[in-house]
C-alpha cells in the first residue's frame, strides 16, 4: 500500500512539471507554436513519456486552461439565472442590481490563475477558447437585449456593432485589469467604477427616442 502510495504521488509531481513547462512554452508562444518536444524536455522527459499523462497538446492546454474557464462560466450562469428572477418588466433596470454583489466573486475565479487566463485571452487560438471573450459579450449582449424585449415603456435595443462595442469594452476592460499587477481590491473597485459608467450609458441610449422627444418639446415651449 505505502508503495502505491508513493507511486501515486510521484505520478502527481510528474504530471506537475510537465504542466509547469507547458504554462511556460504556451505563455512565450501560444497553442499553436509552442513546441511539445520542448515542453517535454524541459520537464526532464522525452514526448513518448509525455504522452503517458496527456494524450495530446490540446488535453495538455485544456489542464491548464479548463478549471478556470469552467468557474468562470458556472459563476457567469448563475449570475445570470438570478438576473432571471426579478419580473420580466423590471429585468433591464435590476441587472445592475443584481450584478455589483457579485463582481469580487467573479474576480476571485479569475484571480485564481491569472497565467490561465492570459492563455485563454492571448494564447489560445486553435483551441476552442480561442473565442472564449467574445462568447462572454455575445451571452451578456443576449441577456441585455432578452431584458430589453420584456420592459414596458419607450425602451430599444441598440444596433448589434454597438452593443458589441460596448460590451466588449467592458469585458476587455477586465481582462485588462485580471491579467495586470494589480491587487485584488483595486481590481474590483475598478470595475464597478467602470461598470457603472457603460450601464448609464448603455441605459441613456436606449432611451435616445425620450431624449429627443423631451428636447424637442423644451424647444417647442421657448
Amino acid at each position: 500500500m505505502a508503495r502505491r502510495k508513493r507511486s501515486e504521488l510521484g505520478d502527481v509531481a510528474t504530471r506537475d512539471r510537465i504542466l509547469e513547462s507547458a504554462k511556460k512554452h504556451f505563455l512565450k508562444s501560444g497553442f499553436q507554436a509552442a513546441p511539445l518536444r520542448k515542453i517535454a524536455e524541459d520537464a526532464g522527459f522525452t514526448s513518448g513519456a509525455l504522452y503517458g499523462y496527456f494524450a495530446s497538446k490540446e488535453e495538455l492546454f485544456y489542464a491548464i486552461t479548463d478549471p478556470v474557464a469552467k468557474a468562470a462560466m458556472k459563476k457567469l450562469d448563475s449570475i445570470r439565472a438570478e438576473m432571471d428572477t426579478p419580473p420580466a418588466e423590471k429585468r433591464l433596470l435590476s441587472m445592475g442590481r443584481i450584478y455589483y454583489p457579485h463582481i469580487p466573486e467573479i474576480v476571485d475565479v479569475f484571480l485564481s490563475d491569472r497565467d490561465a487566463v492570459k492563455l485563454i485571452v492571448y494564447g489560445s487560438k486553435g483551441t476552442k477558447y480561442e473565442h472564449f471573450v467574445y462568447n462572454i459579450v455575445s451571452r451578456n449582449i443576449d441577456v441585455i437585449n432578452d431584458a430589453v424585449g420584456k420592459t414596458k415603456g419607450r425602451v430599444h435595443t441598440l444596433e448589434r456593432e454597438v452593443m458589441d462595442t460596448l460590451v466588449e469594452g467592458y469585458i476587455s476592460t477586465l481582462v485588462r485589469l485580471i491579467v495586470s499587477d494589480k491587487d485584488r481590491e483595486t481590481i474590483i473597485k475598478c470595475m464597478e467604477a467602470v461598470g457603472r459608467v457603460y450601464e448609464n450609458g448603455i441605459v441613456a441610449l436606449m432611451h435616445v427616442g425620450d431624449t429627443k422627444k423631451r428636447s424637442s418639446a423644451k424647444g417647442g415651449r421657448k
